[in-house]
């Protein structure tokens, strides 16, 4: 898990149309500040939105993540959200969700359950969800792509909610049943992203109709700390949060005033790891990187996945930045490395292209204008 402290905040602009209802134009504010360490993180952030038509919401979340072991991960979601016709507003909903997931490599597999209350005009309403699926992530010399698909199946009483999205209880029922499947795609570099996603949702049991829902997202770091958004779609209604289903497109900026200073955050963060344990510091696990470290020694495993007729090198401060060349095998190309207690600094290029870290290193400046990627071993 990622290592150091990230606070950010968020300005954008949105226009937004319910489904029987009229086009809304919005701006929001938001902010949030995330710290992780080598086994846990937790993240908290809010948001504020008003709309044209003087209505306002507020949202807060709270995220953590733990990481017990290498293939686990569990995470979990608070979120309280207000809205009415003048802020905090009188209006709102209370949600928990909690994902555990499962990593086999690249692929991870995961069960999400959750649950919330929504009030809306003076009417209380309850939405449970639990659903399934499967993520599966490759590094590639092109960027980082990943595949997600999930099964979720829902329950709601919040009878405004349904119909708005064209949903209907055929007879007498005490909740609506909701089956949903759902596809997202991205892709991802150091400074470019896309994302895309594609739902299909359909009345189970006593529940008729459907909907579909679909986005896509776009963000480019236009600096080490300024990033832009823009993102479109329809969302589909969400019966944990009461978030109803809508047509948006938006655009945003987000500023990341820590940013810049994570390096020294990151060392003291793997130094700081030594506390946990006398003599085992725990893995450290990335795209192309697996770090095992004891007192006194680091094993760095790099993985490179490229075309097999590619030519894959590896330098390092260890060997005064010997170029190594590594060889393919089926597992791609893979170098081990023999580091002692210290700071290290790892570079990998392809086919002579520019010197990089490694996906999953905190990258720094080498000493020849290009990067490398930080290793601390106690």
């Amino acid at each position: 898990m990622p290592q150091g402290t990230m606070a950010w905040m968020d300005v954008g602009g949105a226009r937004v149309q319910q489904p029987q209802s009229s086009l809304r134009t919005a701006g929001s504010f938001g902010a949030g500040v995330w710290h992780g360490r080598s086994r846990w993180s937790i993240a908290s952030e809010g948001t504020a939105t008003l709309a044209d038509d003087s209505l306002a919401a507020t949202q807060w979340v709270l995220r953590t993540s733990f990481a017990p072991a290498s293939r686990l991960r569990t995470d979990i979601d608070l979120a309280a959200t207000t809205n009415g016709l003048v802020m905090p507003g009188v209006n709102g909903n209370r949600s928990v969700s909690g994902r555990q997931s499962v990593l086999f490599g690249p692929i991870s597999v995961f069960g999400v359950a959750g649950t919330g209350r929504t009030e809306r005009f003076l009417m209380t309403s309850r939405g449970n969800s639990f659903s399934a699926g499967t993520d599966w992530q490759t590094s590639h010399r092109s960027g980082l792509w990943r595949v997600a698909v999930t099964g979720q199946r829902a329950f709601t009483d919040d009878w405004m909610l349904m119909e708005a999205s064209g949903l209907v209880l055929i007879r007498e029922a005490a909740a609506y049943t909701l089956d949903d499947i759902s596809v997202d795609m991205s892709w991802r570099t150091n400074r470019f992203s896309l994302g895309a996603s594609r739902s299909w949702r359909k009345g189970a049991g006593a529940t008729s109709g459907s909907a579909r829902g679909h986005s896509i997202t776009a963000a480019w770091q236009a600096t080490p700390s300024v990033m832009l958004i823009a993102q479109g779609g329809e969302q589909l209604a969400d019966v944990v949060r009461g978030v109803p289903q809508a047509l948006y497109t938006g655009v945003g900026v987000r500023w990341n005033p820590l940013r810049v200073r994570g390096v020294q955050r990151e060392a003291r963060a793997f130094a700081d790891t030594r506390n946990m344990a006398p003599n085992v510091v725990p893995e450290l696990r990335g795209d192309e990187v697996l770090l095992q470290r004891r007192e006194g020694e680091g094993v760095l495993t790099i993985t490179v996945l490229a075309m097999q007729d590619a030519v894959v090198e590896i330098a390092s401060s260890a060997n005064e930045w010997t170029p190594t060349r590594v060889s393919h095998s089926s597992a791609g190309f893979v170098h081990k490395l023999t580091l002692s207690s210290g700071t290290h600094r790892v570079a990998v290029r392809v086919n002579g292209g520019e010197w990089r870290a490694p996906r999953g290193l905190v990258a720094v400046d080498d000493e020849f204008g290009g990067k490398a990627g930080l290793v601390v071993v106690p």
